[in-house]
């Protein structure tokens, strides 16, 4: 992984903030993943978004979802997410939708587990 950034991406409004979003703008709380296909695939970036797959949310901005950049990630994710289904032996619920506008979090959010001293990954 080459970096991440914690952000809003996936609602109506432009220039939403953690109180936006709350309120139910429509945005989701994500994360934007820079990583090096040559220290780690998609997939396996996939594998490890399951591993902490929280699929039931009650509001949109915690709904489990992945936003592909092209056809070959959308491809990608829609095979991970029938292979995880087939396991779990029910449809696992994981919005799949194209690149929307991103907006980067607050400083208080970025890195925030590294903060609280976990680590992650």
């Amino acid at each position: 992984m080459v970096s991440t950034t914690v952000g809003y991406t996936g609602g109506k409004f432009g220039n939403p903030t953690y109180e936006t979003v709350c309120g139910g703008d429509g945005h989701t709380e994500a994360i934007r993943i820079e990583y090096d296909p040559a220290q780690i695939s998609y997939e396996e970036l996939l594998e490890e978004f399951y591993k902490g797959h929280t699929p039931y949310a009650s509001k949109a901005q915690y709904k489990s979802a992945i936003w592909f950049h092209d056809e070959e990630q959308r491809k990608a994710a829609e095979e991970v997410i029938q292979t995880k289904s087939a396991e779990k032996g029910y449809e696992v619920p994981t919005d799949l939708e194209g690149e929307t506008e991103w907006y980067d979090a607050e400083g208080y959010h970025q890195k925030y587990y590294t903060k609280k001293g976990c680590s992650v990954m």
